[in-house]
């Protein structure tokens, strides 16, 4: 078996447990009692955490608010009149996509005023299993990739 090949299965592996330890650790062994507020944590201590974690959420959502607002604004002529046919419904989706990202922006940051655990484990989760899958979508590219080079140079 090929050496990148190798590596883009330790790629895939880590990726899927580091994806299961995550899963677990945050959503199954955290003892979740209704109530449970990070209100014992120092000040300091949890706006350290919840600044990065509320930015980057934030800017996510701001993104697709942005691109939602886009979409709503332009006017343009259609390319094609098969396209002007179909009945897509772009704008609905934009309006939709608008009001969902200011309904998530508007409780993350309720969520972090109230000190919920969960207005910061599930950004965290997204980041982080995102990441995770982009590292295992590299492995399996590394594995599928096909080989350019003559029989006789490999």
């Amino acid at each position: 078996m090929p050496r990148p090949v190798i590596y883009g299965f330790i790629a895939c592996c880590l990726s899927v447990l580091g994806a299961a330890f995550f899963i677990y650790n945050v959503f199954f062994s955290f003892e979740y009692q209704p109530g449970n507020y990070l209100t014992s944590t120092d000040s300091y201590t949890y706006y350290s955490i919840a600044a990065p974690i509320g930015i980057i959420a934030l800017s996510f959502l701001g993104t697709g608010l942005w691109v939602g607002f886009t979409i709503l604004s332009i006017k343009v002529v259609p390319p094609m009149p098969e396209l002007a046919e179909k009945r897509n419904f772009p704008r609905v989706k934009a309006f939709f996509l608008c009001v969902i990202t200011l309904a998530l922006g508007i409780l993350l940051i309720y969520g972090i005023y109230r000190r919920s655990y969960w207005a910061l484990a599930i950004p965290a989760a997204a980041a982080t299993l995102l990441l995770l899958g982009m590292i295992f979508w590299v492995g399996i590219a590394i594995i599928t990739a096909r080989s350019t080079l003559p029989k006789d140079k490999e």
